[in-house]
């Protein structure tokens, strides 16, 4: 009964995880896919052997009830893990990971990711078929076969070997099999790793290179120093003796990309620009929340999140700027346990934040600039404001009076699992996403109001960006944090600096390179090496390429290539890619031609270690 229950299972989980092949890129070869068919069952029948072999104790317990009762709960539970997993990984393009466990464990995770009913109601079908079918089998269909004469050659020993051993010559071919294409260094082969979930690998480079005499020449690889602790900054920030002490506006805004800065979008915000300064070439410092809004304030890549978040270390400019006697006001739309940025952004000013709100979530954008417009009437010079629009995140919150774009029968009940599966209309919801731009556009222009009318204006800062970007299936891909394309890490950046005239400045520029700004408008006498990474954004001064970090992973962006590279020791993978996320075709003269610019991302994750 054990042995029929795996056999059905390894079938059930291939059924489920289908979602995993389609998203294998047009041009794979017919080896290629062979190849990938053979690690896909292979890995599924690997995977099914863990229940399996939690399952032998009861076989000498010798009670059938037992066996019959938890075997279908181990295998439902691995197909439930399965499929959630398919459907992460065709809407994101990564695994369950550290990220999931994060929001599932965090305070303040439910204001980040909100799933609608209809994804809600459609799992928990998806579950209730499952362990049906796990039940039904066990005490339904295996006692009815149980006396057939075919199931009676299928229980002798004879049977119970052979259908070992194929388990075993499976898995084993398709380890040699990878072996011999991580040799070759085939990328159809390679990426296995990345496609099938746990999948396990075995590599025999060194062992060919070693006792075989086989030339291996890997890939060079880029590796995160780990330990240690934050040298940052390198020395106190000092300041000339008639320095400026101006107020500070920060405007952070969930999603907001860089083409989203039009008249039909964000039209207030977008005639602001036209007398300010408007950046077209500007990336985040991530492809999601804490990356992106780590870099903005810190001016340092995102690399340094976990020493900053463990040391409990927050940014140069907060903690000057609190020396020197500014007034702060913390304003977020979503909570700021999740992420975690009162336990490093934020750790000097707690007093100052507001981060829960009353009444419906899309009343929130209203409410927070309703809390900075009175904070500035009381007139708290010079002061510091850092606000985070949250309406533009999925679901994209908007009242009915900025439902300009058409979205149909759509509303905030998206069913996400209905999009993964090619059912829903990715138009829809990107329009639903361009609707909440318009509103939160609405709330921008009554604080930017606010500060011209109070005559504020020329002796203020202020800077609106996006903390990342949002992809709506351009490459492939929806929402963020999946890659490092343009979608996901360029953002729309909009700033006003008093003294500087109006333009569009067109070169790179960094979420890095705000902090730079402010502190060396003020007569920061330290060189910036000394607490940032960035350059002031009116610097005539071209930056080679940004740094953008994510969860376990980095990339170096240039106006050609995109390079990433794993940030934890379990992902050593370095790829060159193209603007539009494809993999170069010629890996090794692509990462040699790259090898200053990943020198140069390592030395930048290595600089304010100690």
């Amino acid at each position: 009964a054990l042995v029929s229950i795996y056999a059905f299972n390894v079938v059930l989980l291939a059924v489920i995880g289908r979602s995993y092949l389609a998203s294998l890129p047009d041009g794979t070869s017919v080896l290629g896919w062979a190849q990938t068919i053979l690690a896909y069952i292979a890995n599924f029948a690997m995977l099914a052997l863990v229940p399996g072999i939690l399952l032998l104790p009861t076989l000498f317990v010798r009670r059938r009830w037992l066996t019959l009762t938890l075997a279908p709960l181990l295998f439902g539970l691995l197909n439930v893990f399965i499929y959630a997993d398919s459907i992460i990984y065709v809407l994101w393009r990564f695994h369950f990971n550290g990220m999931i466990w994060n929001l599932l464990t965090t305070s303040g995770a439910g204001d980040t990711v909100t799933a609608g009913k209809g994804t809600v109601a459609y799992t928990v079908a998806v579950i209730v078929v499952i362990f049906a079918e796990q039940f039904g089998l066990a005490w339904v269909v295996l006692p009815r076969l149980r006396a057939r004469k075919f199931a009676l050659r299928w229980r002798s020993k004879r049977a119970l070997i052979m259908s070992c051993s194929a388990v075993v010559l499976l898995i084993a071919l398709d380890k040699v099999l990878y072996d011999v294409g991580d040799l070759r260094d085939d990328s159809e082969v390679v990426r296995l790793r990345s496609l099938l979930p746990l999948y396990q690998t075995v590599t025999i480079k060194r062992f060919a290179s070693r006792v075989l005499g086989m030339n291996v020449s890997p890939k060079p690889q880029l590796r995160m120093k780990t330990g240690g602790s934050l040298n940052y900054p390198k020395s106190p920030i000092r300041f000339r003796p008639d320095s400026a002490r101006p107020n500070i506006v920060i405007i952070a805004i969930e999603g907001a990309r860089f083409d989203m800065l039009t008249p039909a979008v964000m039209p207030l915000v977008t005639r602001w620009g036209e007398k300010n300064l408007v950046f077209d070439d500007h990336y985040s410092s991530g492809n999601t929340t804490r990356y992106g809004i780590f870099g903005l304030l810190y001016g340092i890549c995102g690399s340094y999140w976990q020493a900053a978040l463990a040391g409990h270390e927050g940014p140069v400019l907060i903690h000057t700027l609190k020396q020197i006697g500014y007034h702060f006001r913390i304003l977020s739309c979503t909570d700021l346990n999740f992420p975690e940025f009162r336990g490093n952004a934020f750790i000097e000013v707690p007093e100052a934040i507001t981060d829960q709100w009353q009444g419906p979530r899309v009343d929130r954008d209203r409410l927070m600039t309703d809390q900075f417009i009175q904070f500035v009437d009381e007139k708290p010079a010079p002061f510091f404001a850092f606000m985070f629009y949250d309406a533009s995140h999925q679901p994209y919150h908007f009242p009915a009076e900025h439902a300009v774009f058409d979205t149909g029968t759509l509303t905030d009940e998206i069913n996400y699992i209905k999009i993964a599966h090619k059912g829903g209309d990715w138009r829809l919801v990107e329009n639903r996403y361009r609707n909440s731009l318009h509103y939160v556009d609405a709330q921008i222009d009554r604080v930017l109001r606010t500060l011209e009318e109070r005559n504020l204006m020329d002796h203020t800062l202020v800077f609106i960006v996006g903390d990342h970007g949002e992809a709506f299936g351009e490459l492939g891909l929806f929402g963020h944090d999946s890659a490092f394309d343009r979608y996901q890490t360029k953002t729309l950046c909009v700033a006003h600096i008093p003294g500087e005239a109006p333009r569009h400045l067109r070169r790179m520029t960094s979420h890095e390179d705000v902090p730079a700004t402010i502190l060396t408008y003020m007569g920061a006498e330290n060189p910036l090496a000394d607490y940032t990474q960035g350059l002031p954004l009116t610097t005539n001064k071209t930056r080679p390429f940004v740094f953008i970090a994510t969860w376990c992973a980095g990339a170096i962006v240039d106006t050609n290539t995109i390079t990433t590279f794993g940030l934890e020791a379990y992902n050593a993978d370095t790829t060159v890619l193209d603007t539009n996320d494809t993999p170069l075709p010629n890996q090794r003269a692509a990462l040699a031609a790259q090898r200053a610019e990943l020198m140069a991302g390592l030395e930048a994750m290595r600089q304010f270690m100690k």
